[in-house]
């Protein structure tokens, strides 16, 4: 088996802000703009075929990585090397043997801690049959957990009569009860309430 650590993202077409991809995802949410981006299937399966093919050809030793800017279909910032599955709160190894399948979950025998394992998603099996197994991700963007954002209802003023609007986050277009005017939350509240996804490490098992 051959494995590589990934650390991706791109920025978004439409408004230019960093979107993270955090895992194989056909479907990406800008936090910044509210976009669906699509992401291409050639994407992924040429992002990974350059990896492996890297890695069989000896030009990335076990531990070493890489960064790299890539023009393309997006602008992409991407990490990667040549490294096992590890714990990713203490950076424990995880074991080659426990890197199947069926695993699911993977508990980390030094802090306990737990990672997913899943198997490759059937429309890449079909487009790239060496990729078996990702480690530490969601398979889609609309599982991958939200940071939290500041709690409890917030006090903004309306910009038009100056009184004060309690905002709970809920929407981003709040009504005045005063004027009867909506006001568009500002992107600066809007992320306090709903941050903005980072990116994180994630990995891949191909089939040597």
């Amino acid at each position: 088996m051959r494995y590589t650590l990934i650390e991706c993202g791109i920025k978004c077409p439409k408004c230019d802000n960093p979107v993270p991809l955090n895992g194989p995802w056909e479907t990406v949410h800008c936090d910044h703009c509210q976009a669906d981006i699509l992401i291409p299937h050639d994407y992924w399966t040429d992002i990974f075929a350059d990896i492996l093919e890297e890695i069989n050809k000896g030009e990335l030793e076990a531990g070493e990585g890489r960064s790299s800017t890539i023009w393309g279909t997006f602008n992409t910032t991407l990490m990667y090397g040549n490294q096992i599955p590890y714990c990713l709160d203490c950076g424990t190894d995880f074991t080659a043997d426990a890197l199947t399948p069926d695993a699911g979950t993977l508990k980390c025998t030094e802090c306990g801690e737990t990672s997913v394992v899943s198997p490759s998603p059937e429309w890449l099996r079909e487009e790239y049959p060496q990729v078996k197994l990702f480690v530490n991700t969601a398979l889609l963007s609309s599982d991958d957990p939200n940071p939290e954002g500041v709690s409890g209802p917030i006090v903004f003023t309306c910009p038009q009569c100056g009184s004060a609007l309690k905002v709970d986050g809920e929407d981003r277009l709040v009504p005045c009860e005063y004027c009867n005017v909506k006001v568009y939350l500002p992107d600066g509240l809007w992320l306090r309430l709903h941050p903005a996804k980072s990116k994180t490490r994630w990995f891949v098992v191909f089939e040597g």
